[in-house]
C-alpha cells in the first residue's frame, strides 16, 4: 500500500518552535536514507492520520513529496505522547528500489480454526515476520489460513508462501498453534490430587 503525503523543509531550532507546529496540525518528522542528505520537515496532522488510520494490516510506503522531488520511505519510528496518544514526531526511511533490506510485515490471520469446534483454542505467537528483498519484490500480504488447523496443528515460518524474499526467522518458528483447553488438564490434575490425598488418608486410618 503506498500513500502520498505533501511536506514542506523545516527549519525548527527551539523547543518552542516544535510546540508551535503542533498546535497548528502540523507533525515534524525527519528523513534519512542511503545516499540521501538528511532532512528536518513537518507533515500534516490530518493529511497523515488519514493514511495512518488504512495501514495496520501491511506494510505501508510513504510517498513524500517535497521541493519537487519524490522520496520513496516507510515509516521507521514515531514517538506518540503518553497521554493524548497524538504524533509528536515521524522518523521517514527513504528506500531505495534496487537494495535489498529487512521488512517487517504484518501477517493477516483470517477464518476459524477448525480445533475450536474440537474444544480448542487458537494461540497466535507472532503476528509479524521479518523479510530481506528488494522493495519491489515485497509480498502484497502475508496470509495465514486458520480453518484447517486442528487441535496440535500449528503453522510455522517455513509453511508460508514463498517469493523473491528471503524470512529472517527460524523457518521452525510457530506464528500460531492450536492447543487444547487449559482447563481439562488442570481438572483431570486436581483429581489425581484428590484421589492421592484421600489415599494417604486412609493409610493413616489404617495405621
Amino acid at each position: 500500500m503506498i500513500f502520498t503525503l505533501e511536506a514542506q523543509t523545516r527549519k525548527t531550532q527551539r523547543k518552542s518552535d516544535l510546540t508551535q507546529l503542533r498546535a497548528q496540525g502540523i507533525i515534524p518528522a525527519v528523513l534519512y536514507g542511503p545516499n540521501v542528505e538528511t532532512k528536518s520537515i513537518s507533515i500534516n496532522q490530518a493529511e497523515f492520520m488519514r493514511c495512518y488510520k488504512k495501514s495496520f494490516t501491511e506494510l505501508a510506503f510513504y510517498e513524500i513529496h517535497m521541493d519537487g522531488q519524490k522520496y520513496h520511505t516507510i515509516l521507521k519510528d514515531k514517538l506518540i505522547h503518553p497521554v493524548r496518544r497524538d504524533f509528536l514526531h515521524l522518523d521517514f526511511q527513504v528506500i531505495p528500489t534496487e537494495v535489498e533490506m529487512e521488512f517487517e510485515l504484518p501477517i493477516n490471520f483470517i477464518g476459524e480454526a477448525a480445533g475450536l469446534k474440537e474444544g480448542g483454542f487458537v494461540d497466535i505467537v507472532q503476528r509479524t515476520v521479518k523479510v530481506v528483498c528488494q522493495a519491489t519484490n515485497l509480498p502484497e500480504n502475508i496470509t495465514v489460513d486458520l480453518s484447517p488447523l486442528k487441535v496440535g496443528d500449528s503453522v510455522r515460518i517455513k509453511d508460508l508462501i514463498q517469493g523473491k524474499w528471503v524470512y529472517k526467522d527460524d523457518e521452525e518458528e510457530a506464528l500460531v498453534v492450536v492447543h487444547a483447553k487449559v482447563e481439562e488438564v488442570e481438572e483431570e490434575g486436581e483429581e489425581g490430587e484428590e484421589a492421592e490425598s484421600a489415599g494417604e488418608a486412609a493409610e493413616q486410618t489404617e495405621e
